[in-house]
């Protein structure tokens, strides 16, 4: 890793160790369930909140914590475009939050192995398949262009929670609706989570853009 990335890297390194610590208790959590039988679900309910996490410590103060700061400037006069930076910084991102979502689906996996019968329970189907994958991407999209809009880490941060929270629940009671197979919603979900994503990635790179 070199360049832009570098740089990227060394500047996020503070959120990737928040959501190591976040990943460290789920693991506690999935131990304690484990041992105790009593706090069955326990694991599956705190995961929900992953996706939240990414948005709000990840995703809101990566470019509004560099507005606020100044130092953006410092990176668009060193020969970086505005749009390779925003890719740096969002490459750099993208790995962790993936990163992240795989160990946790690791972490459930171990906890709660099967369906329990009902593939498309909430607790296992979004913490199986593609769908954790593409939530957590849309999650840091969703961060990065509220950020990127507002400018300000304390207006995003807590906007981008509640947006997040919203989607999750709107996503879930829509799934609800449909009669339709484990995969066939998962990959229908997933797309558009994508769309979503890229979406709100478009939308950042034009708040850049038009930041003087």
């Amino acid at each position: 890793m070199s360049g832009p990335l570098w740089v990227a890297w060394r500047g996020q390194r503070a959120q990737a160790a928040a959501i190591a610590a976040l990943l460290l208790l789920y693991g506690a959590a999935a131990a304690a369930e484990r041992l105790e039988p009593d706090l069955s679900g326990l694991t599956f309910q705190l995961a929900g909140f992953l996706a939240g996490a990414i948005c709000l410590i990840w995703g809101a103060p990566l470019i509004a914590r560099e507005f606020e700061a100044g130092t953006h400037k410092l990176a668009w006069t060193q020969s970086l475009s505005r749009g390779r930076w925003l890719a740096a910084v969002l490459a750099v991102a993208t790995v962790g939050a993936l990163t992240a979502t795989a160990a946790l689906a690791a972490v459930l996996t171990w906890t709660l192995p099967g369906t329990e019968g009902n593939p498309m329970a909430w607790p296992y189907y979004e913490s199986h398949g593609l769908v954790p994958y593409a939530r957590a991407l849309w999650a840091l999209t969703l961060g990065v262009a509220l950020g990127a809009v507002t400018r300000h880490t304390r207006i995003a941060m807590p906007l981008s929670v509640l947006l997040a929270g919203a989607g999750q629940l709107a996503g879930r009671a829509l799934r609800g609706r449909f009669d339709l197979s484990f995969w066939t919603v998962q990959w229908t979900e997933t797309a558009v989570y994508l769309a979503f994503t890229l979406a709100l990635t478009g939308i950042a790179y034009l708040a850049i853009r038009r930041r003087a």
